[in-house]
């Protein structure tokens, strides 16, 4: 990532929870550095069927049609607004994917498995669903890095019970993402936050125990945006890696 994407994308990072439109600006430059790394290993979008898994609000999503891509962009919610021709929003659980074994070339999936409460059943419908050579993108933040915590770091490192009274009083979600996901008027635990779903422990060395039981194979792991990556370190990995990213391919 260049000097300028940088500037651009911590410009964009400080301004995302303003709007449901500065999010999706933000979600829009991250799939186009994204797709800049696949492109190093020979994975291009342009006229695949691509599946955006926990889409959100769509950035990704429309990012990945204007790059040539026929989209389907699925979660919980429908986005707000349009996403464009080349997007098609389902509404369904990720655990539960209503397509067609092996329909899909490409599968997106960002900062969604540590919010599903069985990550090995959404790893099994990705494997599923992809094409044979087909090409699984997946990333979160382990949850032993600083922003593993989510809108609970960095208190998560205090245990789930300190993390929730302490970000709890100083922190509240923008409005419009209220009005967007079902939010548990008193959670107890991380894995209550929103009434569908919640936070999970997802670490670097579980990943990789998961995926290796799910018949997908890993061709690349490394940081996110960082030309230097610790992911490989047991320990150090966990807590340096401040996004995880694994490119995976169904054999």
């Amino acid at each position: 990532m260049g000097i300028d994407d940088f500037v651009t994308l911590w410009r964009l990072s400080r301004r995302r929870l303003r709007s449901e439109e500065d999010y999706r600006r933000f979600q829009a430059l991250q799939a186009t550095l994204v797709l800049k790394y696949l492109r190093r290993f020979g994975v291009g979008i342009r006229g695949k069927r691509v599946l955006d898994l926990g889409s959100g609000i769509g950035g990704y999503s429309q990012e990945m049609g204007r790059q040539g891509a026929t989209v389907i962009s699925l979660d919980l919610i429908k986005p707000p607004g349009e996403l464009g021709p080349s997007c098609a929003p389902v509404i369904a659980d990720a655990l539960a994917i209503p397509l067609d074994d092996e329909s899909i070339d490409f599968t997106f999936c960002a900062s969604l498995i540590e919010h599903v409460n069985d990550p090995a059943r959404l790893l099994a419908e990705i494997q599923r669903t992809l094409v044979k050579g087909g090409y699984c993108y997946l990333s979160f933040p382990p949850f032993y890095s600083p922003l593993g915590g989510h809108e609970f770091s960095p208190f998560h490192y205090l245990g789930e019970h300190w993390a929730m009274r302490l970000s709890g009083r100083r922190r509240g979600r923008p409005a419009w993402v209220n009005s967007l996901y079902k939010v548990s008027p008193n959670p107890r635990s991380f894995s209550e936050i929103y009434e569908d779903w919640g936070l999970f422990k997802m670490t670097i060395a579980k990943a990789k125990r998961l995926i290796a039981s799910s018949g997908l194979r890993i061709v690349n792991m490394s940081t996110r945006y960082l030309p230097v990556s610790l992911i490989r370190w047991p320990i150090l990995g966990e807590i340096f890696t401040w996004h995880a990213q694994f490119l995976l391919v169904k054999p």
